[in-house]
């Protein structure tokens, strides 16, 4: 997917400028702000961001729209989901927007009726891929973290280095490779759903026989691999590069058969205290700013134009694969199991 970004800027302001519906959206968000500064805060139960990035996202939301403060509640997607149940069953209005790393929870509450239907104008200036996320805009997109091949930099030449999935299948990287357990991590879940679909479960039989270290967070991957433990494997390209401007030998290659994205759906609850602040925050993570905050933390943006920390490629530029509802709420389980029967772990 390409396409020139100097053209499509340039239509897109002059879009804003002409377009009577851009003006109506600007003065409907006046009027939402207005309405959420008289709520005055709200409560963001925040998944795959770490605590420091989320709180840097809350102040650059209250920064831009002051009088109204974000209370950040970080936590891993399991807590975060049980918390709000507990909430629910307990018939406390805690939580406004929720933003977890598991599509499966969202459509749990979508199914529940607990959701807030509202799609954000700010949605107009995604990559058309990520606009669409449920067909009743019960929740929406706001991240799109991605797994690539990484190797050490003192072990492996550029030229060595694994390009493609497949060639991580490669004898050399025997005791050599690390990688993440789908029965642990929901990345690793995602990117043994889509290896799986691409070349079948003869890649797992291929890949145990090089016997892999086993790491629970795909995290891990990067550590292993960064010490020199191991010399390639499948990581989170974000914490991979971040651990590189540490001064760590690592590299990263975005695979030519499609790096893997895991998307991190967000939601209003239909409950939610602060339902105005709600929205506007929602319109806060579709837009420019939180996109920077992404970026910073050699995240990748889904907001067009959006500029990327250097090592980084933009989701617009590369091919990319991902996973579809069914296959995360239904195929990672099994897969896991599957994991398990063929590791052994």
């Amino acid at each position: 997917m390409t396409f020139n970004r100097r053209t499509f800027l340039a239509a897109s302001a002059a879009a804003a400028t002409l377009s009577p519906r851009g003006v109506f959206a600007s003065t409907q968000l006046d009027a939402l702000y207005e309405a959420a500064r008289a709520e005055g805060e709200l409560t963001w139960y925040i998944v795959p961001l770490a605590s420091e990035t989320a709180e840097q996202a809350g102040a650059r939301f209250t920064e831009k729209y002051p009088g109204i403060r974000v209370n950040v509640v970080r936590s891993t997607a399991q807590v975060a989901f049980q918390r709000l149940n507990q909430d629910i069953q307990s018939g406390i209005n805690d939580c406004d927007v929720l933003s977890t790393s598991n599509v499966a929870h969202a459509l749990d509450l979508k199914g529940r009726d607990l959701l807030m239907p509202y799609r954000p104008a700010a949605i107009d200036g995604l990559i058309e891929d990520f606009r669409n996320a449920d067909p009743d805009d019960m929740y929406q997109t706001i991240l799109a973290s991605t797994v690539g091949i990484i190797y050490n930099t003192n072990e492996v030449s550029a030229e060595e280095a694994p390009k493609a999935w497949t060639d991580l299948l490669d004898e050399r990287w025997s005791n050599r490779i690390a990688i993440g357990h789908p029965g642990f991590s929901g990345f690793v879940g995602v990117w043994a759903v889509k290896m799986r679909e691409l070349y079948g479960w003869e890649y797992f039989e291929t890949l145990e026989a090089l016997r892999p270290y086993v790491a629970r967070s795909i995290i891990d991957v990067s550590t292993t691999t960064a010490a020199g433990e191991t010399a390639v494997g499948a990581a989170s390209t974000a914490s991979s590069l971040t651990s590189a401007t540490r001064g760590n030998p690592v590299a990263v290659n975005y695979p030519t058969g499609g790096t893997v994205v895991v998307t991190s759906p967000s939601c209003i609850l239909k409950n939610a205290p602060n339902p105005n602040a709600a929205k506007l925050f929602s319109e806060f993570l579709m837009g420019p700013e939180f996109n920077e905050v992404v970026a910073s933390t050699f995240g990748t943006p889904i907001r067009t134009g959006s500029a990327v920390q250097e090592g980084v490629m933009p989701l617009d530029q590369i091919p990319f694969i991902t996973a579809s509802n069914d296959q995360l709420v239904n195929e990672i389980p099994e897969i896991a199991e599957a994991f398990r029967d063929t590791f052994g772990i």
